[in-house]
This record gives structure tokens, sequence and C-alpha cells, in this order.
């Protein structure tokens, strides 16, 4: 369900872009900005590079547990999981490319601001499963930046950290099945002197 939802994201973004630039290639890539080794990432030079940074559970309550009826009773479901994507737009551009790289990072952040929202009405496209995907930019302090920078092992370049909500987890795993009700008359237990 993450690689789907960043998948989107960059699709989307891709598809913006190339309307604006006129381009025919792919200026966004959902990949870090190093390798294995901490070198600087062959794909991602002098394009924009999405990147998880953390993944964390929504813990604003979305419902009632899952649950659906059958004949034979309701069959009770575990709750979904519902996350929020921390994910950096990063400009991996080399410096004689810099202002390239943030006329890129500023029509990416129209988009964002055009589009907040994704949902099965707006992008009929969204992979099934997410029925909607919502972009906030999630403000940082230079204190929190630089230590960001420094836990990637890399040096600041032009970003902005994104918070990718409704992304679900659900895999439909069953926890109860609770037998139907077949009447609602009394029950008389033995010895009681019969009905109530």
């Amino acid at each position: 369900m993450i690689d789907r939802a960043l998948n989107t994201t960059v699709e989307r973004l891709n598809g913006h872009l190339a309307a604006r630039f006129r381009t025919g290639e792919p200026v966004v890539m959902l990949a870090p900005l190093t390798d294995a080794e901490g070198k600087p990432a062959d794909t991602v030079k002098n394009r924009l590079a999405l990147f998880v940074v953390n993944i964390a559970e929504d813990t604003v309550p979305r419902g009632p547990q899952g649950g659906r009826g059958t004949a034979g009773g309701t069959v009770r479901t575990a709750r979904p999981v519902h996350l929020d994507i921390y994910a950096v737009l990063a400009s991996a551009h080399e410096p004689d490319r810099y202002l390239e790289g943030l006329k890129l990072l500023s029509a990416a952040l129209l988009f964002f601001q055009a589009q907040p929202l994704l949902t099965t009405q707006s992008a009929p496209d969204l992979p099934t499963g997410i029925d909607r995907l919502s972009f906030e930019l999630a403000n940082l302090r230079i204190e929190e930046i630089s230590q960001l920078w420094s836990n990637l092992g890399g040096r600041y370049v032009p970003s902005v950290l994104l918070k990718i909500r409704s992304c679900t987890l659900d895999a439909d795993a069953v926890q109860t099945i609770e037998p139907a009700i077949r009447s609602t008359a009394p029950t008389v237990l033995p010895g009681s002197g019969g009905a109530p």
C-alpha cells in the first residue's frame, strides 16, 4: 500500500511537471539521494527525489472495528491501520543547475497547493485500496532539519518535508465470528417454574 501511494504521488507530480515544462522524461524519481555506500545516486542526478524518512500510525479514531454480516452471524475483522508517510521531496541538481532545481521544486509545491487532496472522484485512477491521499507540508525547525540531514548522512539540499495521509493497511484478518441471534423469545431455564 505504501508503495502504491508513493508511486501514485510521483506519477501525478511527473504528469504535472511534464505538462508545465513540456518534457517527455520524468523529472521526479521515487528514490533516495544516495546509494548504499552513501555516494550520490545516479538515478536522481539533476532530478527531484522523493524518499521516505518516517512512517507513523495516524491515531485519530476512524470509527468502529470492522465487521460484516453473514447468514451465520457477524464476522469481526481487525481494525485497519491508518498511516502517515513522511517523505522528503529534494532537489538533487548539480551546482551549475541549482536554479533549475529550485524552479522544479517550486512547481512541485504549486502542484501540492492546487491538489492537496486526491479522492476517487478527483482521481478515478487511484490504485485499488486507496480511497484518498492528502498532502500537507510539515514544518521543521532549523535544528530538526540539521538533525534530519545528519541522520540521512548527507548535506542539505533544497527540499520540503511532506506528510502524506490516509494510507490504510487492512489485511481483512478475521478476529471473531459472532453467531446470529435466531430468536428474541425469552429462554426458560429448567426448574424455573415455567414461563415468566
